[in-house]
């Protein structure tokens, strides 16, 4: 094959959660996590939000970054958002993702429609690596690992949501 027809060879769309990786200890979280990994176990997606000004946080944290409140809330979020950033790896560090040939896989920072700068770490699923773009309008769905069932992540897929509309 020549180079230029791998070229136009896709790459195969990342189906589900990678496999083997370390996960969040769930009998172990901190009480300012817990909401997060709660809301994804029950398929929605919970945002930190502070009861001081009202501003939406994630990661989560114990105080508010923008009024130093110590109270917040747990808000359930739409899931809609649009790709902020992503890194496509091909060339994997972690001996589990080499190992059962999970490459390539996204990395994307999605950034949620409720409030500019709110953004989570996810993957795009059911496209291609090369198909993914800044701006590209997703939507949150919810999977368990396969390594720990109880553990259900927030991922994204294509959709035809628009941010403008």
């Amino acid at each position: 094959m020549t180079q230029h027809q791998d070229q136009n060879i896709k790459s195969r769309p990342m189906t589900g959660p990678l496999e083997g990786i370390p996960l969040p200890d769930l009998e172990r979280l901190p009480d300012y996590e817990r909401g997060f990994w709660e809301g994804s176990h029950n398929r929605e997606l919970r945002i930190q939000k502070c009861c001081g000004c009202n501003t939406f946080r994630h990661l989560p944290t114990p105080m508010c970054p923008s009024c130093h409140s110590l109270e917040y809330k747990w808000s359930k979020v739409s899931g809609r958002g649009v790709v902020y950033s992503f890194v496509v790896v091909r060339n994997p560090v972690h001996p589990a993702i080499r190992e059962r040939e999970q490459v390539p896989y996204n990395i994307s920072l999605i950034e949620l429609e409720e409030q500019e700068g709110l953004r989570v770490c996810s993957n795009v699923l059911n496209i291609a690596p090369e198909d993914i773009y800044v701006d590209m309008p997703v939507q949150v769905t919810f999977m368990p690992t396969i390594d720990e069932p109880n553990v259900v992540l927030p991922l994204f897929v294509p959709s035809d949501w628009s941010p403008t509309a």
